[in-house]
């Protein structure tokens, strides 16, 4: 069957293609665990195609202190508007909008592990990473020939391929069993809150060897959004944060990192934004295994965990490399009375914490943690406990 692709004109996508809740500050942070409203199919959109080098992306914008402390569990904002890009196996032809133009990944040491074939977004195999991630063995393998796709692209065809694409735009995916492989999604300029990536329905989602790179930082964007994915040896860079992570997901083997910071955020009643690599709000059946994730030191956490949108449990957080924030793993029971089923495991921290705090749980936190370390001497690091 051929693979169906939506493009939503730029000026469109507020009204066509946006859906959202309001979060408890009253502005919109869409829960990834909520199913989107149904998209049309067929295909429209802005013509026109850049080619242009492969590249970092992230722009260059206010860095300043967004003061978060340990105590403060506040949501960020998430996703409305934005959409997707496709290339296609099963014999579909490429729509006549985007280019046929071009480009050749920047070099990738060639350390990672052979790209896996995927599977359910429920599945907790064993993950096997090629050391700590960083730039070189993530995003898009060296040598990869991309196609500049100069558009939003929404995926609503099941079973849709991605593949070695550059999309100067944002990707939406409302469709099951789809795959992004070795591209770059950049995004570009908007005032709607949103993610580069943002998957608002569907199941079994593969992302893997893929590099988000924010075109145009602004309080709005995020890297990804959603639920029911694997994302493996993704490099997530330029957002305000890396990933909002629902239910049903695993995130392995993925730097995140660079996250942009804005000095005054309307989604923040005008304070800072609160920056975090991952932020959970609700979900089960959440794995992070072999990742490396960075927050600088005046930014909110490198893991950001509350209940604010639903409960969460479940959830396993293994053999990470993490860093900064106020505290780097930041748990909070916050939305219910309780929060338990929480596992730390094997993993390594820095000291680039403003609070000297690789973990913050609150009072109403249980947490199991094993083997969690100083990276520099391997000695069990300290847990606080306070809300």
């Amino acid at each position: 069957m051929r693979a169906i692709v939506t493009f939503c004109i730029p000026v469109l996508v507020l009204a066509a293609c946006s859906d959202g809740s309001p979060d408890p500050d009253g502005h919109r942070t869409p829960d990834p665990d909520a199913a989107a409203p149904a998209a049309d199919t067929g295909v429209d959109g802005a013509g026109g195609s850049d080619e242009t080098p492969a590249s970092d992306g992230a722009g260059v914008v206010d860095r300043s202190a967004d003061n978060a402390s340990t105590a403060d569990r506040a949501s960020d904002r998430t996703g409305d508007g934005a959409s997707t890009a496709d290339r296609m196996v099963d014999g579909a032809t490429m729509p006549d909008r985007v280019s046929t133009d071009a480009i050749t990944a920047p070099d990738r040491a060639n350390n990672d592990a052979p790209a896996s074939e995927g599977g359910s977004s429920t599945d907790a195999g064993a993950t096997s990473c090629a050391g700590k991630p960083d730039a070189t063995n993530t995003g898009v393998p060296a040598g990869t020939v991309l196609t500049i796709v100069s558009q939003d692209v929404t995926v609503t065809q099941d079973n849709t391929v991605i593949d070695a694409q550059d999309i100067h735009g944002f990707l939406t995916i409302k469709a099951s069993h789809v795959k992004v492989l070795r591209s770059i999604v950049r995004g570009h300029a908007t005032t709607a809150t949103t993610a580069i990536i943002r998957i608002d329905a569907g199941t079994d989602i593969l992302i893997e060897d893929t590099e988000v790179a924010a075109a145009e930082p602004s309080v709005d964007v995020d890297g990804i959004s959603g639920a029911n994915f694997i994302g493996r040896r993704l490099h997530v860079h330029g957002g305000v944060d890396g990933m909002k992570l629902g239910s049903n997901t695993s995130i392995e083997c993925s730097y995140i990192h660079e996250l942009i910071s804005f000095p005054s955020d309307p989604n923040q009643n005008g304070g800072p934004t609160h920056n975090d690599a991952i932020q959970i709000l609700s979900g089960v059946g959440i794995r992070l295994v072999g990742n490396q994730l960075v927050a600088a030191k005046n930014q909110n956490a490198a893991v950001q965990i509350t209940q604010d949108f639903g409960m969460v449990g479940n959830l396993h957080l293994e053999k990470n490399w993490a860093d900064g924030g106020g505290c780097t793993f930041n748990i909070s029971h916050n939305g219910a009375a309780s929060l338990t089923d929480v596992f730390t495991t094997g993993n390594r921290f820095g000291r680039n914490s403003s609070f000297s705090c690789p973990i913050l749980k609150s009072t109403k936190t249980t947490l199991v943690s094993t083997g969690d370390v100083w990276d520099d001497d391997d000695m069990i690091v300290p847990i606080q406990t306070h809300d």
